[in-house]
């Protein structure tokens, strides 16, 4: 309600160029209830172009803008050849009398979109609608107001070299200096393109990037998988109607602190106070309580339906039992990793952290290889939950950099399932590790044990992966 209220109206950026006429996008198929949301490819029927993806999103939108009011005006990238009227229009920006119209209308300047142009002059199109904010924006902090940016786009442009990348990324930083936030919808698997929106998203504050849904999932389940992500939730997160903390789902695993405040914030709306998880029993029994009387969700995960919170699991996570070893081992679990405090150098080195004689090698052998012998090379969900162990200030046969901590640590307990639910999960966690470990990725800087660390790291999921 506090994400609603604070909304003044949203503007929608849509890249209608020949490039979302590619076929390699991600439609749903729901049923009536929604006892089940499929992507389309799995029905056999293929893959969708970009901008069907898409149509379906704004589809949605569209109702919901009607629905809840809120006004909404969308632009057009390009022009589509039959006037202003066609590249920009809106809905619940009049009279509710006018709504019906301005729906058909909607509806009527997406479906014949011809998606022909060439060029994608986001940027261009981003600094018009700067202009137009910041005209409003004195008024807009002054009521604590700001407006919802949702880019609609497959990036196309700006992955490839030349001016257009940092043309965007000038114009998106301009904005970001007003009261808006940025959503950017990406209708693309393109690592290039996923790899600057990222990078992208870790400098703003104000901006998301968002996948489709069954993507989004995936990225929620890694680093949370306590929780079923909804196709509600999805949607609420695309209209800009979830706040920033709900937005870093997708970024690091949550403290049982952050889940606390999680299901405060989004089953109570925070007017209601949930038991602190130091009283477990009474956490868990209300948390239950409020779950009971909510209906089950869609998990794209687990293709079925189950409750918002998996409560067995959280228990697996952060329970009691769970605490209590924490406390009488030196462990900590933020649902990240092994959650050792103990380093690899110090497991190398027979238990004395204080030899001086450990190197780095060694370290890596005790990651990447399974003990006694070392010989058979670790799975790749271990390789990947305990790769922040080879990072300092953990290991500490390696200088620390800054690039460490751009690493985005995965639960172990995401990678309990098996089968297709497993291969899926680690099939994506693996692609993101490469994104992350890419010699072209790597900082310039870096002095000759780092590199090292990483390129051993890249060979060792590497040749994870190939076997």
């Amino acid at each position: 309600m506090k994400s609603y209220e604070s909304i003044d109206s949203r503007k929608w950026l849509i890249e209608n160029s020949a490039s979302m006429n590619i076929q390699d996008a991600h439609a749903m198929m729901v049923g009536f209830k929604l006892e089940y949301i499929a992507s389309v490819e799995f029905f056999g029927s293929g893959y969708v172009t970009r901008w069907q993806e898409f149509s379906q999103t704004f589809d949605f939108h569209v109702k919901m803008s009607a629905r809840c009011w809120i006004p909404t005006e969308f632009w057009l990238v390009n022009d589509s050849g039959e006037g202003a009227d066609s590249q920009r229009f809106s809905v619940a920006c009049g009279s509710k009398k006018d709504l019906g119209e301005e729906r058909e209308m909607a509806y009527k300047i997406i479906n014949s979109a011809t998606l022909e142009e060439k060029r994608n002059p986001l940027a261009s199109q981003l600094r018009r609608i700067e202009k137009r904010i910041a005209m409003n924006a004195l008024e807009l902090t002054t009521n604590n107001k700001h407006i919802v940016l949702m880019l609609c786009t497959d990036g196309d442009e700006l992955g490839r070299k030349g001016s257009a990348a940092q043309d965007f990324v000038d114009s998106v930083v301009a904005l970001s200096k007003l009261p808006v936030k940025i959503i950017v919808r990406l209708y693309t698997d393109d690592d290039r393109i996923i790899d600057f929106f990222n990078r992208l998203d870790s400098k703003l504050t104000d901006i998301e990037v968002l996948d489709d849904y069954f993507g989004e999932a995936m990225e929620v389940y890694l680093h949370n998988p306590w929780l079923t992500y909804g196709l509600g939730l999805h949607r609420l997160r695309e209209a800009g109607l979830t706040s920033d903390f709900v937005g870093e789902l997708d970024e690091r695993c949550f403290s049982i602190e952050d889940i606390h405040r999680f299901c405060e914030e989004f089953f109570t709306g925070g007017e209601v106070d949930l038991p602190h998880p130091n009283n477990w029993d009474a956490f868990i029994s209300s948390l239950a309580t409020i779950l009971s009387n909510e209906k089950q969700q869609w998990n794209p995960i687990m293709r079925r339906q189950t409750a918002w919170i998996d409560i067995k699991k959280l228990e697996k996570m952060f329970g009691r039992r769970k605490r209590h070893s924490m406390s009488n081992t030196s462990f900590q679990y933020s649902g990240a990793g092994v959650g050792r405090r103990e380093s690899l150098s110090s497991e190398a080195s027979g238990g004395d952290s204080n030899r001086d004689d450990v190197t780095l090698e060694q370290v890596i052998q005790r990651w990447s290889h399974q003990p006694p012998d070392y010989k058979k090379l670790n799975s790749m969900q271990d390789l990947l939950v305990n790769m922040p162990m080879l990072f300092p200030p953990t290991n500490t046969t390696v200088e620390s950099h800054e690039y460490f901590g751009k690493w985005k640590s995965l639960s172990r307990e995401a990678f309990t399932g098996e089968g297709e639910e497993l291969n899926s999960l680690l099939k994506r966690a693996a692609r993101r590790s490469k994104l992350f470990l890419h010699p072209d990725k790597l900082p310039k800087d870096m002095t000759k044990s780092q590199t090292l660390l990483f390129q051993t790291i890249w060979d060792v999921v590497q040749e994870q992966e190939m076997k």
